[in-house]
Parts: C-alpha cells; sequence; structure tokens
C-alpha cells in the first residue's frame, strides 16, 4: 500500500505540463509536490508549503528532471508476426497498402490467447518502464466480430495487475479483410454487427475508422462513426495520413475527441481544427519510418489547436515500444515543436485525446500522481539525447512501480 501522504521534493526542475495555451511554461525549481491518497493535494515551492501534519513519507528527488507521467494516446498492441522484412521493402521503393495490415491480421487470427496476452502485457511494461502511465490500444489486428472481441478481451487481460491506465480504442474497420466482398459491405458489418457486440459487454471506451485512400472512404467512416456515437464510444480517426481526403471535416463534425496523423493535412484542415474541441495527435516515428510528410504540428499549435504526440507502436510501421521520449525529441527537432510544447503534448495534450484532462497528464491538485523522475537535468535533454533518455523511478498514483520486465 502507498502510504497515505508522501511529499516530494526536488532542488532541480519539475515541469508540470500545462498545455500550450497556458503560457508561459510551468517549470518550479526546487519545487515540493504534495501527495494524498494518490492524488496531488499541493504543488509550489517549498517555502509555500501549506502547514499540514507532517507526511507520512519524504522522498526527495535532488536535482533530476521530474515530469507528469507520459500519456500514449495511440498505440496498436494485440499482434503476432512479424513484418521487419516489409519496412525494408517499403523503405526500397515499394508501396504502403492494407497489404501488411492483413499479414498481421492472418498471424494473430492463428496466435493463442496466451501467446497475444504476453506479447501485449511485454509492450505494456515496455512502455510503462519508459515513464507512459496512460496508453491507448487498438484492435484492429482481428477484422471479424469474434477477433476483434477477442483482441478487446485480451487487451484487458494484457493490462491485469499492471499500474498502466489502460483506454481500449475499437478499431475493427481498420483494413478491408480478404473476405469482405467490399469495403463498404465491411463496414456496415462492422456498424452492424460489431459495435453492438462491443458496446453490450463494455469493451472499449473509444472507435476509431482508418479513414484514408485504399482503406475506408468517408461515407464508410460516417458510416461506423455514427453507429459508435449512438452506442455511447468516444470517436477517433486516422485522418489524412496518406491523401488528403476530407477525414478531419468528418471528424469535426461528428464531435471526434481526435484525429490522429495528419501528414497530409493542408491549410483548410488546419482551419477546421482551430476552434473545435479535436484534439489533433500527431505520430512522427511512422512518418519518418516511412519517409512521408511530416504533420503540421507548427501551424496547428500558432493556430491554437490542442496537440498530442503518440507513438503510433504497431505491427508495421514503427515498432518502438516504450519509445514516447523519442517521440518527444522527435517533435521538437523534426515537427517544430518547442520543448515545453512537445512536452506538454506528450501528457496534458495525451490526456486530452483521452478524455482524461480530469485525472492525468498535469501535476496539479486533485489529478493523480502519476511522476517520472528522469536520468537528465533539463527537459532539454529530450532533444538532445534523442530516445536515450531514461526514465529511474515512476510512480502512478503516488506509489513508485517497478516493470515486470
Amino acid at each position: 500500500m502507498s502510504a497515505a501522504s508522501t511529499l516530494f521534493t526536488g532542488s532541480g526542475r519539475l515541469a508540470m505540463a500545462q498545455p500550450h495555451a497556458a503560457a508561459p511554461p510551468a517549470t518550479l525549481s526546487p519545487w515540493a509536490l504534495l501527495v494524498r491518497d494518490g492524488r496531488v493535494l499541493w504543488v509550489g515551492e517549498p517555502g509555500d508549503l501549506p502547514a499540514e501534519p507532517d507526511p507520512d513519507e519524504v522522498v526527495d528527488l535532488g536535482s533530476v528532471l521530474v515530469t507528469p507521467g507520459l500519456v500514449d494516446a495511440h498505440t496498436h498492441p494485440l499482434y503476432a508476426g512479424d513484418r521487419s522484412d516489409e519496412a525494408a521493402a517499403r523503405l526500397a521503393g515499394d508501396p504502403y497498402t492494407g497489404g501488411g495490415i492483413l499479414r498481421t491480421v492472418a498471424a494473430t487470427r492463428a496466435a493463442s490467447d496466451g501467446e497475444l496476452v504476453e506479447l501485449a502485457r511485454l509492450r505494456l511494461d515496455a512502455e510503462l518502464a519508459a515513464g507512459t502511465t496512460a496508453v491507448e490500444c487498438k484492435s484492429g489486428y482481428g477484422l471479424s466480430t469474434d477477433e476483434e472481441l477477442r483482441a478487446l478481451r485480451l487487451i484487458a487481460r494484457a493490462a491485469e495487475g499492471l499500474p498502466i491506465r489502460v483506454v481500449r480504442t475499437f478499431l475493427g474497420a481498420h483494413a478491408i479483410p480478404a473476405e469482405a466482398s467490399s469495403a463498404s459491405d465491411y463496414a456496415r458489418t462492422v456498424a452492424d454487427e460489431m459495435l453492438p457486440a462491443v458496446a453490450v459487454e463494455g469493451l472499449a471506451e473509444f472507435c476509431d475508422v482508418f479513414c484514408d485512400e485504399g482503406f475506408f472512404s468517408l461515407a464508410d467512416a460516417e458510416r461506423v462513426l455514427g453507429a459508435a456515437r449512438g452506442a455511447g464510444l468516444g470517436l477517433r480517426v486516422h485522418a489524412e495520413q496518406l491523401a488528403r481526403t476530407g477525414a478531419t471535416e468528418l471528424a469535426v463534425r461528428l464531435g471526434a475527441m481526435s484525429v490522429d496523423h495528419l501528414e497530409q493535412l493542408d491549410d483548410a484542415g488546419v482551419a477546421v481544427l482551430q476552434g473545435s474541441d479535436t484534439v489533433a495527435t500527431l505520430l512522427p516515428a511512422p512518418a519518418l519510418v516511412m519517409r512521408d510528410r511530416l504533420p503540421p504540428a507548427r501551424a496547428l499549435l500558432d493556430a491554437g489547436v490542442s496537440v498530442a504526440l503518440a507513438s503510433d507502436a504497431n505491427a508495421g510501421t514503427f515498432r518502438g515500444w516504450g519509445q514516447m521520449p523519442l517521440v518527444i525529441g522527435l517533435g521538437a527537432t523534426v515537427l517544430g515543436m518547442t520543448i515545453d510544447e512537445a512536452l506538454a503534448a506528450a501528457t496534458s495534450g495525451g490526456a486530452a485525446s483521452l478524455g482524461l484532462s480530469l485525472e492525468r497528464g498535469r501535476l496539479a491538485p486533485g489529478l493523480v500522481a502519476d511522476l517520472v523522475a528522469w536520468d537528465a537535468e533539463h527537459e532539454g535533454a529530450f532533444a538532445l539525447q534523442l530516445g536515450a533518455v531514461r526514465a529511474q523511478r515512476v510512480w502512478v498514483a503516488g506509489r513508485e512501480v517497478r516493470p515486470e520486465g
């Protein structure tokens, strides 16, 4: 059991990860943070510590950098098989199509429940070890009613006993399975058969659709997302990754919480997101691996759009489990973000993308006390060391955790 109250202190930097619009960035040095029953009670300068009964525990973190727990708002953890050869072929010039996803679907369908749970658990543990304390987990490598339901159930099994906060997303409309007669017919199955089954069992909090050239059309996506909204699920959309399709406009019109990828987004798309409540979740790592255009992070931030950074760890385009520190560095170095913006996008931005802003993503009174102490003294290390910054210690709800690996 964690202590009823814990006082964390440090002579170094505490980055509280305020959202982009809340300038100037909130960083304290020195600092103190009081936790009671797993939530932040107070944070500020040590000299302003309120008169409270002595805490049950005091943790002095010295000069190291401390941040909120990271939030990875886009991952695909439940799959089997290897597609490294496909990545090499793509880098040699082969186009990206849905064929690779279907290859993973075949391997995942053939794998046992135990094998898939073990693989997913290792991936979640890698996330936790690298400072991620909340993660979104998609299905999408089943592509039939039975297999998609199995995937969502197995994600829950993989997360059992792990302190990481898992948000499940149903992605039945990830690709068109070989047995489907058409994308539209399969989208109808997703909307009319799969979604009601997911909702009845309470297997997911969100529904996602890969709305893009060669995958699902705007009409297909609207059918699926409309059914999801009617079933009480939140909406997410894979949008504008391969082509500019108008998926962003559809997502905003339907009230999606997040549009993800956005490599092909133009000024008109940025304008659509401006003033909306939809978060732009950017995934720089797979864009680089695929030698694609990069999402317009600077334009989105300058327009006041809420931005999240996520890994998109998956089977075929970026297999970087536990690489959110790298993603922060990529946001700052290749997407034109400041390091404060990138860190906020990987914490408070990710929380906003998952509807967790009142729970996680910042170090503020009332929120869950998820903290990470890093082997660095300044947040600039995420850019300078590009993936080499390591989490020394991790606390979830005020309790120190040690990953199984």
